[in-house]
């Protein structure tokens, strides 16, 4: 079944995500990069200098093949332009999102985050989200073809640059289609976003305007699931006391390497069930991978 869902970061973990313009290019870049190399619908999506939201739609495989992808792709972008991983943990959560109200609470929250964030720019003039492609007259021009002082740009087929020309702004050495179209540095959007899915989830402009509009209360909720996803951080001394005493009660054994695969999985549900602890926590304290916890385990 497809569905949609929600994937961000932690900011407080990333660190350093975003430190330089090539970095914010190459962050934006290889979301298409990824779209073009997994069967996902992305339908929306901010980058800012802590962490990127997106909302996705697609079989949850491949949401998370996507999701693995652009993780991989950003973090070789961070070696080979800073030398070394440089304090950077990108990891991203994958929230699904069910409720079709809280589905439209979703898409305008990640296309205003940069606004509601303080930035001093409107979510139709930021370059680097998806907020200046919905409910546009036909015709409309983008912003990305346009350069800074407002003078209107030709674009490229990105088959017809130089090899060479289009790793470095693809920031990969993956492709994309021919055809997809490139301006002033940007893999252009609207090669791959799904802006029709996205309205339709709105179907009405006074629509799109309410919900872009909602208080605190929607932010909240918001924040909440983020948070209830995300789980809780505690001193690692603590959550290992927790590991042991469960696995105790569970296994009658402290000492999780002597656990087998499947006792180290139910370990893992049950810290993450009664104890809320975060998914990356989890997977420490298990000994197991995080890619199987958070397949086995969403």
């Amino acid at each position: 079944m497809k569905g949609y869902y929600h994937l961000c970061a932690d900011g407080r973990l990333v660190r350093r995500f975003l430190v330089s313009d090539t970095d914010y290019y190459a962050a934006f870049n290889l979301i298409g990069v990824c779209a073009a190399h997994a069967e996902v619908s992305v339908l929306a999506y901010s980058i800012e200098e802590s962490h990127p939201h997106l909302l996705t739609y697609g079989e949850v495989d491949e949401i998370k093949r996507y999701k693995s992808l652009y993780e991989t792709s950003y973090t070789r972008h961070v070696i080979v332009e800073r030398g070394s991983l440089d304090g950077v943990v990108f990891r991203l959560q994958v929230i699904p999102v069910e409720d079709p109200e809280y589905l439209k609470t979703v898409g305008t929250y990640i296309i205003s985050q940069p606004t509601k964030d303080g930035k001093p720019v409107m979510p139709y003039d930021y370059r680097w989200g998806t907020g200046s492609m919905y409910f546009r007259p036909a015709g409309h021009t983008s912003i990305w073809r346009y350069d800074e002082r407002g003078n209107k740009l030709t674009t490229a087929r990105i088959g017809d640059l130089p090899i060479r020309q289009q790793m470095r702004l693809l920031h990969s050495k993956r492709t994309v289609p021919a055809h997809w179209r490139v301006c002033n540095g940007f893999l252009l959007p609207e090669n791959y976003v799904d802006v029709r899915h996205f309205e339709g989830i709105y179907r009405t402009h006074n629509c799109f305007r309410a919900f872009s509009a909602a208080g605190r209360n929607k932010d909240m909720e918001m924040l909440s699931a983020i948070a209830a996803t995300r789980g809780v951080m505690i001193d690692d001394r603590e959550a290992r006391k927790i590991s042991r005493e469960m696995s105790r009660k569970l296994f009658g054994i402290q000492d999780i390497r002597q656990l087998t695969a499947d006792q180290r999985l139910s370990l893992a549900r049950a810290l993450r069930q009664q104890s809320r602890l975060s998914l990356r926590q989890v997977a420490d304290l298990a000994l197991l991978p995080e890619e199987e916890i958070n397949f086995y385990l969403r």
